[in-house]
């Protein structure tokens, strides 16, 4: 660290909404007044001092703009403000959920021991828009039947089941992400209109579900009878296929057509003069 007069800036946290641009403010002070040497600034990410470097750049003294590599970006990262007028806030194009973290603004002067970084870090959060998505039957592989409502936001909008009333928090199962999250109860009430609802920015929503225990196992049934009949129809063409192959190779059975004995044939004319003076 130099000396006392140095100071640093940042925003404890910054909110933006998914897919736009974040800013993250920087500013700072020096020791010197009229500093015109070499500023280095360097963001990092998770842990300050030892965090992975993200975006670094070097404002050069005395030069052209056209020389200042801090004025270009590194992937979607660049500088928002400019290190000359002791601004080093950090531009993050088209967050997304991956930019989740804790950034670290960090600035060195000409010699290495002169920096400055920030400990506390900046925490980006992520704004989703609150909705309620859908609501359908899920079914375990026990046999088991929910109703489930899902919803999207950041924060999480909480879910009210209004149908049926009542319903005991014991009997509700929730599951969350980092975006979404759902909410089930037992289908366990046939011919009901399940309905849930929540209370988000645009207002209140909510959706229905019509549950009917005797639709679902007639649903049930319908593939069974499709498998037999798939099982029954190949049985039938294999046999067919068979008695096809064997009815042409009787027809393609060579006939006997070799000529008769001359033996035989005295015999049999021997036979027939026998038969005949008779």
């Amino acid at each position: 660290m130099a000396g006392n007069n140095w100071s640093m800036t940042v925003h404890e946290v910054v909110s933006q909404s998914i897919d736009e641009d974040a800013i993250l403010p920087c500013h700072f002070t020096t020791p010197y007044k009229d500093y015109q040497d070499k500023i280095t600034v360097i963001w990092r990410t998770t842990t300050h001092y030892h965090g992975p470097i993200i975006f670094q750049c070097v404002s050069n003294g005395n030069a052209t703009e056209s020389e200042q590599n801090c004025t270009g970006s590194i992937g979607r990262y660049s500088l928002a403000g400019n290190p000359r007028q002791n601004n080093a806030s950090l531009r993050i194009k088209n967050i997304s959920y991956v930019d989740v973290e804790k950034y670290f603004c960090r600035v060195e002067l000409n010699k290495k021991q002169e920096t400055y970084e920030t400990e506390k870090g900046t925490s980006l959060n992520i704004h989703v828009p609150q909705s309620l998505e859908r609501i359908y039957l899920r079914t375990l592989p026990s046999g088991e039947q929910f109703v489930t409502c899902e919803v999207k936001g950041r924060p999480s909008p909480k879910v009210e089941w209004i149908v049926p009333e009542n319903i005991s928090d014991s009997r509700v199962s929730a599951h969350s992400g980092f975006a979404r999250a759902l909410s089930s109860i037992p289908a366990n009430l046939p011919s009901t209109n399940y309905t849930c609802r929540v209370h988000v920015e645009s207002g209140l929503q909510h959706l229905s579900f019509y549950y009917s225990r005797a639709q679902e196992q007639q649903h049930g049934i319908y593939p069974t009878f499709f498998i037999v009949f798939v099982i029954l129809s190949g049985v039938f063409l294999v046999l067919l296929v068979l008695l096809t192959m064997f009815y042409k190779q009787k027809l393609t059975e060579p006939v006997d057509s070799s000529p008769m004995n001359f033996t035989n044939c005295m015999h049999a004319e021997k036979d027939q003069d026998i038969y005949g003076n008779i």
